[in-house]
């Protein structure tokens, strides 16, 4: 077992100047060199491509090896089953264990093949920007699959009823898994930013998540949306690993594998609420990606996202990769092992929340009910794949009855 690094390693906002605070206009901004400093930057990067597309490729290898994925799989039914008293049984599943890194022994010369410390840091802030509102896409998930996927509501987040009442009695407003381990990255980025450029960035996040509701159609939306957000935030981050080394690797890579470990638990949800649908999955994450591609422009410095055509193919190559490994691996995933981990019953305590009114909980249960039979019966699945996965589980249950008698 890996060492875990602190969550409050990564609680505090980094300063530059250690003697007086620094005003608004002496954070981080990202901006580039001349551009004939950014040219020879790009033609080193050009130089080392071979061996930054191979480091890709072992890194995605590791960390996207099917033992990996089986156990953020599995993590995910320990969060709701593995539990001592009120506490998990193994901290793992709370948050996923992160290996140690010094963050004091990081700086410019950990920034390698060719990557100019500029870019890497433009990159982080762009990250940073993106993983900030946490609360609020703990919320959007909590509430937008709360009859969709319950299992996978409580392990992102709190429903309307649960976020409202912690937050007018001043409650945790984080008490799932995934925020629990997305809230660190946000604060890991700044700290990395401010070693390598030595000036801490801003904070003012221009990111505007979208509301969702518990609609179906809301729903359906957003674990789309999350995939592509995991899938990207994963692929982005493997191309920061493949350009450094030391503990700045250490680190990012500690980020990586927790939105692999996101990717592949929503990548198996929407398996089982829609079937094998590999292609289309890919197709929809890819559409809406590029959608949200122009989001740049409500980023710090986004007009220098694009800008160096090597990275971006670096970045190509790392999202094929992770495409393709991750649906080698969702193809061996057997429905009854889907089954077991989204429809087994959680033995975690109730979240406290807003008491509805009889006819309000009355329902909710009836929606919750007709979700579940909705999500058994394979409703959602496509007439031929429904078909022939029912027929497999009538004679894998006849099976399991002839060999207990």
């Amino acid at each position: 077992m890996l060492n875990t690094a602190s969550e409050d390693s990564f609680s505090e906002k980094p300063t530059a100047a250690p003697n007086r605070p620094l005003t608004p206009t002496q954070r981080y901004r990202p901006t580039a060199p001349s551009r004939a400093r950014r040219w020879l930057s790009i033609l080193r990067q050009a130089m080392w491509l071979p061996k930054t597309l191979l480091t890709i490729h072992r890194i995605v290898r590791e960390d996207f090896a099917p033992a990996a994925l089986d156990e953020n799989l599995w993590a995910f039914w320990g969060f709701h089953q593995e539990i001592a008293g009120n506490e998990p049984y193994d901290p793992h599943y709370r948050a996923r264990t992160w290996q140690k890194a010094q963050l004091s022994a990081i700086g410019p010369r950990h920034v390698i093949r060719g990557l100019a410390v500029w870019e890497m840091a433009f990159m982080m802030n762009f990250a940073m920007e993106s993983e900030e509102p946490i609360m609020d896409y703990t919320q959007q998930s909590g509430e937008g699959f709360r009859f969709l996927l319950p299992a996978l509501g409580r392990f992102m987040g709190k429903n309307e009823e649960q976020a409202r009442y912690s937050a007018e009695h001043r409650l945790p407003w984080c008490e799932s898994a995934w925020c629990a381990e997305e809230r660190r990255h946000s604060n890991a980025f700044a700290r990395m930013i401010a070693r390598l450029v030595n000036i801490s960035p801003s904070r003012e996040n221009p990111n505007q998540p979208m509301d969702v509701t518990a609609d179906e159609h809301d729903a359906i939306f957003h674990i789309i949306n999350r995939q592509t957000s995991e899938w990207n935030a994963s692929s982005s981050y493997i191309v920061m690993a493949a350009h450094a080394t030391g503990d700045l690797h250490i680190l990012v890579r500690n980020i990586v594998r927790d939105e692999i470990k996101h990717l592949s638990i929503l990548s198996c949800a929407y398996s089982y609420l829609f079937g094998p649908r590999f292609w289309k999955r890919l197709l929809d994450c890819i559409k809406l990606g590029v959608a949200n591609y122009h989001q740049r422009r409500n980023r710090s410095g986004g007009d220098l996202l694009g800008s160096n055509p090597i990275l971006s193919l670096e970045g190509v190559a790392a999202h094929l990769l992770t495409a393709l490994y991750l649906t080698k691996w969702l193809k061996t995933v057997p429905l009854r092992a889907l089954t077991t981990v989204f429809e087994t019953p959680s033995r975690l305590p109730d979240l406290a929340a807003f008491t509805p009114s009889s006819e309000r909980q009355a329902e909710i249960d009836e929606t919750l009910r007709k979700g579940q039979q909705k999500r058994v019966g394979l409703a959602r699945w496509s007439p031929g794949m429904r078909e022939f996965a029912l027929a497999e589980r009538r004679f894998e249950g006849r099976r399991a009855t002839d060999l207990r008698r």
